[in-house]
């Protein structure tokens, strides 16, 4: 085994049994881990993280982007959501898909031609909810200014 997989293995070996020993101790109550809203997104993360290892120790590997970037996207997801409950996270899940996969695309030279049109489709998906959310604000605030418009633009109120 090469030097730099040994450093590799054991840096990722502490971080897991690290990263474990806090879940455990916070679910035994023992340890009250403060952020304990970011155990989702580690747990998604750290796997995520080593996949990405994979690819970076070795580019013929390819393959690996798909787990990170999925992995990574959904941790991403995770914490958004923890932090702001109210936000619609669905576009940023296609938002990370279609990241993931136009990587692969790319890294692989365009030899993967399927990848990309899995990074557009997903695209297209992003900016279908973008565009539903803006919808959503958006109507509501022009009927009200169509409203005041008529309104008081018209001198009827004023």
């Amino acid at each position: 085994m090469q030097s730099g997989q040994v450093n590799r293995s054991v840096f990722w070996g502490l971080t897991l049994i690290a990263f474990g020993l806090l879940l455990l101790l916070g679910n035994l109550r023992i340890v009250v881990w403060p952020l304990r809203a970011l155990s989702g997104p580690l747990a998604l993360a750290i796997p995520g993280l080593i996949f990405a290892a994979v690819y970076s120790g070795n580019r013929s590997q390819w393959w690996a982007i798909i787990p990170a970037g999925v992995m990574l996207t959904l941790a991403g997801v995770a914490l958004v959501d923890g932090i702001l409950p109210w936000v619609n996270t669905g576009w940023l899940f296609f938002f990370g898909l279609a990241v993931t996969f136009g990587l692969v695309w790319r890294e692989t030279g365009g030899v993967q031609r399927w990848a990309r049109v899995v990074a557009l489709a997903c695209l297209g998906m992003t900016a279908l909810i973008l565009l539903g959310s803006l919808v959503r604000i958006v109507l509501p605030l022009a009927l009200v200014g169509i409203g005041v418009y008529l309104l008081v633009g018209r001198g009827r109120l004023g």
